[in-house]
This record gives structure tokens, sequence and C-alpha cells, in this order.
């Protein structure tokens, strides 16, 4: 595990086993939640479910890596990497190692935990934080999404619908893609608005690279988020995964510009299973580059003619909180 400081052992058993009782000791729900977050073999999905079964919260903390490993499905193939990692990582160096690089970790036991991602399928056991983690909070959220392949109509459509809500008071959240999700957090950052910029991998490799400048401006003013550790690297995998924290942190999708196969299609699915509403601008009607957003209109997305439109349809949500 690169970067983070473990407990070294030698393979002795009895070693590992006392080891374990001592960490153990010191241990409580949310630590434990670190702690399998670190542990390669535990899906995400089973730590939540875990934490979700009456009395686990304490149960948990005495159960045995073996019966842990059980309780989380982990499957064979992964069962020895799984408890190798439990019982060498030290909780107490990886807290240290995320304060001295001013990483926030929240879990979903967390009062800071936002309260949309909290409740959609599948949500992350802890986020992985660089920035302002009041951002959080925030109710009057939208998720603004497109294609990484952007064209001008589309960056003017971008730049129309995010200067007006940002004034409004709205966070802009996307994925720090090329295209229309640069061009959603840049326009949020030059109207004084607030971005949450969600990446696929973590800290230590911002994908894609000429986004690197925009990463530290948010990292610093705004909030960049994870799922991950900062030393896991972007595979394919994780990025229709990270759009279904884009669309859970929001009250809506809107969906800038999108082909047929746009990866933006998979954050609006994500909405659309979460019970959010997604938006989709006019767009010209025979352009193979906005094909997507006329399959999202067919399907019942709502047309925003402007972004009055959009504020009028998510007020009766923000303004009930």
């Amino acid at each position: 595990m690169k970067n983070v400081k473990l407990i070294k052992t030698k393979g002795v058993a009895s070693r590992l086993f006392l080891l374990y009782r001592i960490e153990v000791r010191a241990i409580n729900p949310r630590n434990l939640l670190i702690k399998l977050a670190h542990c390669k073999g535990a899906a995400k999905r089973r730590i939540v479910q875990l934490f979700e079964q009456e009395g686990m919260y304490e149960e948990a903390l005495h159960l045995t890596p073996q019966t842990l490993a059980t309780r989380l499905f982990i499957p064979p193939k992964n069962y020895s990497t799984f408890i190798e990692d439990y019982q060498s990582i030290s909780t107490e160096s990886l807290l240290n190692y995320y304060k001295n690089r001013n990483i926030h970790l929240i879990t979903i036991i967390d009062s800071h935990y936002p309260t949309y991602l909290k409740h959609i399928f599948d949500p992350p056991p802890v986020l992985f934080c660089q920035g302002d983690i009041s951002l959080l909070k925030n109710i009057r959220n939208l998720s603004v999404v497109g294609t990484r392949h952007a064209t001008k109509y589309g960056c003017d459509l971008v730049q129309y619908f995010v200067t007006h809500l940002a004034k409004q008071k709205f966070t802009i959240i996307s994925g720090l893609a090329l295209g229309i999700d640069a061009k959603a957090h840049w326009t949020a950052i030059e109207e004084n608005s607030k971005t949450i910029a969600v990446i696929a991998g973590g800290f230590d490799h911002i994908y894609p690279k000429e986004n690197m400048e925009l990463a530290k401006i948010i990292q610093k003013e705004h909030l960049l988020l994870s799922e991950h550790p900062p030393y896991k690297r972007p595979e394919k995998w994780m990025f229709p995964m990270r759009n279904r924290i884009i669309s859970g942190l929001s009250l809506g999708t809107f969906v800038a510009q999108a082909s047929k196969r746009s990866g933006s299609l998979i954050t609006a699915q994500h909405a659309l299973e979460q019970g959010r509403i997604v938006f989709s601008p006019p767009v010209p009607l025979f352009d193979p580059l906005f094909q997507g957003n006329i399959q999202l209109l067919k399907e019942g997305a709502a047309l925003a003619l402007s972004p009055d439109e959009i504020i009028e349809e998510l007020k009766p949500m923000y303004e009930e909180k």
C-alpha cells in the first residue's frame, strides 16, 4: 500500500494475532469502516450492508478477521489478501497519514456524510475529501455533465445555465473530465459559486492531466472528492461508478451535450434510478453529437428552455429543507 505506513509483520501467526488484539482495543465503528475500506477484496457495497444491519456497529468491532470475511462475502480468491490487510493495516497510521496530507475522511456514519448520497442504492462507505467539506452539507446542488468532445454550442449552453444557477447559489457538481465537465467547473469558479469535482481514482492520480490546474483550484477553494484512497490509479470501471456519486449528491442532473454513447448518459441513468430529475436543454435535432439528449427527452427527461425552469422544478425540494 503506497505511502501508507503499515504495522510490520513477518508472517508469524502469534504476532499477527497480538497486533490484531491491540488494534481492536483502540478501534471504533468509524475507524473500522475506514480500515475495511483499505482492505483489498472487501466490496464497498458489502461494507455498507454490514453496517446497516441492526446492532452491527458494536458487534463488528469484536468479530475476528475470519468472521468479518464471511460476513462481507469475501470470495475465496481474495480471502488471504483480505485477512493479511486487515491484520497488518494500522488505523492510527492511516489517520495520521491523511491528517498530514489535509485529506478528510467522511464515513457513512458521520454527520457530515451527504444526506442525498446516503440514500442511493450503493453509497460509498468512505469519502476521501480535499478542500471545503462544509460543501457536503449543501442542498441546492445540480450536477452538470456531458461529452468530453464539447462543441461551441454545448459550451455556450453550460456558460448560460451555470452562470444563472451560480447566482442563485447552486453548487455545481461534475466529474473533472474534459469538455462539458471542465466548462461547468470553470464557469462556477468564475461566477464565485462553489463546485464539487468527483474523480474516478485517487488524489495522487488526477485524470486527465490537462485538468491538473483546475483540480488544484478545486482542492484549495472548493471540494475534490473520491471514494478511493489516494494511491488508487483510475481504471475504466471506476468512471461509471463515479457517476452514481455525481448524481447522488444532486437534486437533479443537467445533461448539456451527449452523443448516443456518451458516458454522461450513465450519470443520467443513475439519476433516474435515484429518483432525481434529469434535464436536457433544447438541442439540434439532427446533430449526431446531441443524439443522447434527444434520446433522454424521448424517455421523459425534462426539457429546460432556461435556467429558471430548472430552478422552479427544484425549488420545492430545497425550500422544504
